[in-house]
């Protein structure tokens, strides 16, 4: 039985859910640049920093500071925490469909009970299944709930980095793409929850506790001094990501698990700012809250 069709007097909201360094970025990067993407389009993202927009799409004058305009009749906008402020604001646009970016750290169900407001309804959740990860941390004591309520909540599976892990299998009834299907952009933007099964849609309450560290570079640092110090963090540390200057030129850090992604910048290409993103869930010791990364920050701002 086919699902019914979405109430056209709301703009249906398509959510892109999973893991943090999932690859919900590197996929709403590439939702941004397809040509293909239906005009009308507004794509939400929790830090539009992190996307990298090819210039040739964007239309300068239709920037507002967190709203822009792309060539190709989209818009994407930046949020932080407040959905309804951005909800709000998109309302008084001429937009067809909204394509909303969860934080790593989120349940989609509990997303998608905010997603029913006024002028706008909840359409699909598409959840990103890291081929690398998911199986570690999917066990793991601490996080493990909520990487498996993550994929268990998804109407529509995308693995991702599968050529780094080609024999990953991921057992579940919820149907799966590829990250890199030819028709993935068509099938996020078209895929409808059957309203008619029974799809869990409510939260587990069992997401851990996670906390931020911001490491701010002074000084130029050794790469191999510091790849090596990345590679000692604790296990606690689930991402970590950002810029810094070493004596080997500008950096691009990206840490995900025990797999650490470093991309040389252009000459030239210098970043805003320098320093690193540390993303930890919380472990109470003996009643107080452990920062797993607060040693090896000063000892990297005493250097």
């Amino acid at each position: 039985m086919n699902a019914p069709s979405a109430n056209s007097s709301t703009k249906p909201i398509t959510l892109i859910g999973g893991y943090l360094g999932a690859g919900k970025t590197t996929l709403i990067n590439r939702l941004l640049n397809q040509p293909e993407l239906p005009s009308g389009t507004a794509v939400l993202v929790n830090d539009f920093g992190d996307v990298n927009v090819d210039e040739s799409l964007i239309r300068s004058e239709f920037d507002n500071g967190n709203i822009i305009g792309l060539s190709n009749g989209c818009i994407c906008c930046s949020i932080s925490d407040d959905l309804s402020q951005a909800l709000d604001q998109l309302n008084t646009l001429p937009i067809a469909q909204v394509i909303l970016e969860t934080s790593g750290v989120a349940e989609p169900a509990r997303v998608w009970q905010h997603c029913h407001y006024p002028g706008f309804s909840p359409k699909a959740t598409v959840v990103v299944v890291d081929a690398v990860n998911f199986h570690q941390r999917s066990q793991d004591k601490y996080v493990g709930p909520l990487v498996s309520a993550q994929a268990a909540q998804a109407d529509l599976l995308v693995v991702s980095k599968t050529e780094l892990n080609p024999r990953f299998q991921f057992h579940s009834l919820t149907p799966q793409l590829s990250g890199h299907d030819a028709n993935l952009i068509d099938a996020i933007v078209g895929w409808q929850r059957d309203f008619d099964s029974s799809a869990v849609t409510t939260h587990t309450g069992l997401s851990p506790e996670f906390s931020a560290h911001t490491w701010y570079q002074h000084d130029v640092v050794s790469w191999l001094d510091l790849e090596a110090n990345l590679q000692t963090l604790d296990s606690s540390v689930q991402r970590v990501k950002g810029w810094i200057e070493t004596d080997e030129g500008f950096m691009q850090v990206d840490k995900v698990g025990e797999r650490l992604s470093v991309k040389r910048l252009a000459l030239g290409n210098k970043p805003k700012l320098r320093g690193l993103v540390f993303i930890f869930h919380v472990i109470q010791n003996d009643g107080a809250r452990r920062n797993p990364v607060a040693a090896w920050s000063a000892a990297r701002t005493a250097k």
